[in-house]
């Protein structure tokens, strides 16, 4: 969420080094369950995990609004390598955006599943805090994950948690610059399966709006560093995806009006997405 960074601070121009064409479920599934805490600035995270589908559960049990983007490194690439690129203001082409958990709010839990080929990862924080256009990954919400090809053999004392994920009942496609969503949004709990048809890496940041507020309200409310009430309630969103990636979220929505924007920068003049128009506003039905 928020990846509205100054250029001064990082441009991050992500280009697929694999493109993953994953068949949309029809049915119930059930993946491995890895729980991240987050606060103010860090994330309690396992440092490797197996491959595979697996579900992302992100526990903020901060103060403010954290997230998971989860970012693949090509290989050799490395934690000091992705902060030195960050520090010089260079493109990193081989950092690709997986997804992730995006966003949830202060002591809110929230799931996202992706699938995760064997190699080096990142989990990041994009999130800046009120006042202040750093993100929190500058504070330290940065970590590395290593993920190890899937042995087939349980290890002994191995203890993994499993989660069964509804089959998803909503498609989400990204593309330059906008959203589509299969059907309208009512009430109640979805599973979303997001897709990034576009041309580079997006994002889908939800947002329920205040009574009577705007998208127009919620971008015055962060140009202005956050000062003053909050017009949004973040809701679960999807985190950044390269080219052709596809994960899935689940929320529960509450009849209302809400927003789903993209705030990463553009590969051509580092403008925020929502620049370009990749910002819509909706309203959620009761059922």
């Amino acid at each position: 969420m928020l990846r509205a960074i100054p250029a001064a601070l990082f441009v991050v121009a992500v280009a697929s080094a694999s493109i993953r064409h994953a068949a949309t479920a029809s049915t119930a599934d059930k993946h491995p369950l890895v729980t991240v805490h987050a606060r103010e600035y860090a994330f309690v995270a396992p440092a490797s995990i197996t491959a595979g589908t697996t579900t992302f559960r992100l526990v903020n049990d901060g103060k403010e609004p954290h997230q998971i983007s989860i970012v693949q490194l090509a290989k050799g690439k490395t934690l000091a390598d992705f902060v030195a690129a960050a520090k010089a203001n260079q493109p990193t082409p081989w950092a690709v955006g997986v997804g992730g958990p995006n966003t949830a709010g202060p002591r809110q839990t929230i799931d996202a599943t992706v699938t995760l080929d064997a190699g080096n990862y990142l989990l990041l924080c994009w999130v800046p805090s009120p006042g202040s256009p750093v993100p929190h990954l500058v504070k330290g919400m940065i970590q590395p994950l290593t993920v190890h090809a899937a042995s087939g053999v349980a290890q002994a004392g191995a203890s993994t948690s499993y989660i069964s994920e509804a089959a998803p009942d909503v498609h989400l496609e990204l593309f330059d610059y906008g959203f589509r969503f299969s059907k309208p949004l009512t009430a109640g709990k979805h599973t979303i399966h997001v897709m990034n048809n576009a041309t580079q890496e997006h994002e889908a940041v939800m947002m329920k709006l205040a009574p009577g507020k705007t998208m127009k309200d919620a971008d015055a409310w962060f140009e202005s560093g956050m000062k003053g009430p909050s017009p949004i309630t973040p809701e679960p969103g999807m985190a950044g995806l390269g080219k052709g990636r596809t994960a899935t979220f689940t929320t529960n929505l509450t009849p209302g009006h809400y927003g789903i924007i993209c705030y990463i920068p553009d590969a051509k003049d580092g403008k925020p997405h929502a620049m370009h128009g990749m910002v819509q506003e909706f309203t959620v039905a009761a059922r």
